[in-house]
């Protein structure tokens, strides 16, 4: 990941990768035939991280915001780190979107099941909670989406979780 984040997804090389590995290129291509292959890799090792920072966060103490925060934040850490460390980061978030659909898509069904599940323990049983889980994914995504910087993406995602956790605890507001 080193490699994508100096040199961006497009200028990286299967070469760059074996030495910053300190393999040959040969042992590299023997296990992952191209680089969209040690990208899929290494995003699901970041899946697989997130889901185990997300699972700890289930168990923070504090109020149900700052416990709905903490979750998406454990969730979106990697995208977090990426526009942090390179200049490469929205082209990295970009590539992993487009090469690992199935893995993002399938990762962001298991944290909605989860998100679902915190609602259920914090309002109760609704009749909309599932959908209020699919918004609140979906423009945790878009605000990511558009986020250049760190500080940009970790500003409005506390800024939706803060107006989300206010508008959902209000009945009146969401008829299921």
């Amino acid at each position: 990941m080193q490699q994508f984040a100096r040199h961006g997804f497009a200028k990286t090389s299967m070469s760059d990768i074996a030495g910053a590995a300190g393999i040959s290129r040969t042992s590299l291509y023997n296990h992952f035939p191209t680089k969209e292959d040690v990208f899929r890799a290494l995003s699901g090792r970041i899946n697989e991280r997130a889901y185990r920072e997300v699972v700890t966060a289930l168990s923070n103490t504090g109020s149900w915001e700052q416990r709905l925060l903490a979750v998406i934040n454990a969730r979106v850490s990697w995208v977090y780190e990426l526009l942090h460390a390179s200049e490469f980061g929205r082209e990295l978030i970009n590539e992993k979107n487009r090469l690992c659909g199935g893995d993002v898509l399938a990762a962001n069904d298991r944290f909605e099941s989860l998100i679902k599940k915190m609602l259920q323990e914090n309002l109760g049983k609704r009749p909309d909670n599932a959908a209020l889980a699919s918004v609140l994914i979906q423009s945790v995504n878009g605000v990511l989406e558009k986020a250049e910087t760190r500080k940009e993406a970790e500003r409005n995602v506390t800024l939706l979780v803060g107006v989300f956790c206010r508008g959902v605890g209000s009945d009146s507001n969401f008829a299921g």
